[in-house]
């Protein structure tokens, strides 16, 4: 079977990653030939694949732009120029990496115009208007004739699969939960008496909203006592934050690490007070070092945290009680989830579940998919 992957997204994240470990996954898989189609403008991506065996690369003629839902309906320039290489290429399936709907739809739209199968691998099917796009509502009006194009979907969770099914999707659905590297031998760090909070993803407040955590942790100085914040990353919001936590001894910030180990080491909890998510990375990796983790409650946090730890989206008082109750009884909870991440969400278990999704997707088509 040759399997085209097709990612037209210029940045590099989460979604990206796990992409990256199922493309190794089925380029290790007997009877698979893989063709990556990527945008040159993603070179991280191209480097977290520089270890794995030989493969077809190319680089896709288009890529997705502000309001590519809307866009498809005007402009066929480049799910043409796709729908030709589609067809010099002959794949027997495409499977779209997807963000949220409206990136890499142009592929989604020329297979279908090629009568080739096309998996979706989405991570964030949610409402624009809830991720506070400009004109969110009505993008949404105008891309609910995407969620029925491809011929099925592989998300991460069951909150994304309801969600995709709310979004009006008739197609097949598999979920593949994200997967992680087992942690290492924790070392013997000192750590001074100071309770230390970690945030750590791309700075943006919109959704990831490190503001609303610095002033709710100003906010309730009482509750987070003997605390410090560490926050770790990078994004378009990072000179704001700077300003915003300027002569805050208690808050300081790290870019992202290559080696996150030492980062963790530093951590006490990590908070992950986000406005959406998929199903995060780091509160995998937290919880499976023994980090405790209190998060927004929706999304992958919803369905993984204990509720004891979830709290009310920008609700300063409800993430300061949550902190305080989870400081206190963490230990209580934290050997439990450690362990089901440690097995349930082990790299291997993530790649056998990938390709067995892909395989099922391609064997079993859904009733009118082209």
């Amino acid at each position: 079977m040759k399997i085209l992957v097709y990612d037209d997204n210029p940045h590099f994240g989460g979604h990206q990653i796990m992409a990256c470990h199922g493309i190794e996954a089925l380029i290790a898989t007997p009877d698979i030939d893989v063709i990556l189609m990527y945008n040159p403008y993603n070179r991280s991506l191209l480097e977290k694949l520089s270890g794995t065996e030989k493969f077809q690369i190319l680089e896709t003629p288009c890529s997705t732009q502000k309001f590519q839902g809307l866009r498809n309906r005007f402009s066929r320039t480049g799910i043409n120029m796709l729908k030709e290489h589609f067809q010099r290429l002959e794949p027997d399936l495409v499977l779209c990496i997807q963000g949220d709907i409206e990136q890499s739809s142009q592929a989604v739209l020329a297979a279908k115009k090629c009568r080739i199968d096309c998996i979706s691998y989405i991570a964030i099917p949610h409402r624009l208007e809830k991720m506070g796009a400009k004109f969110g509502r009505l993008r949404d009006t105008l891309n609910r004739y995407l969620f029925n194009k491809p011929s099925s979907y592989i998300t991460i969770s069951e909150s994304m699969k309801q969600l995709l099914k709310d979004r009006g999707t008739k197609r097949p659905i598999s979920i593949v939960e994200n997967g992680i590297e087992p942690p290492p031998i924790p070392k013997l760090v000192e750590h001074d008496n100071r309770f230390t909070i970690g945030l750590i993803g791309r700075i943006e407040f919109k959704q990831k909203q490190q503001d609303f955590f610095v002033r709710s942790f100003l906010q309730h100085s009482s509750v987070f006592t003997n605390c410090r914040v560490l926050i770790v990353g990078s994004g378009p919001d990072e000179s704001k934050l700077k300003k915003l936590i300027k002569d805050k001894d208690s808050i300081s910030c790290m870019p992202w690490q290559v080696n996150m180990e030492d980062v963790y080491e530093m951590l006490d909890m990590v908070v992950i007070p986000s406005r959406y998510e998929g199903v995060p990375l780091v509160m995998l990796e937290a919880l499976a070092r023994g980090l405790p983790v209190i998060g927004s409650r929706v999304d992958g946090m919803m369905d993984l945290l204990p509720t004891e730890w979830t709290f009310t989206t920008e609700s300063s008082a409800s993430m300061a009680s949550t902190f305080s109750a989870a400081r206190k009884t963490w230990p209580l909870k934290i050997e439990e989830l450690q362990h089901r991440v440690i097995h349930e969400n082990s790299m291997e278990t993530f790649k056998k579940n990938f390709i067995h999704a892909v395989e099922k997707s391609f064997v079993v088509k859904s009733t009118g998919n082209q």
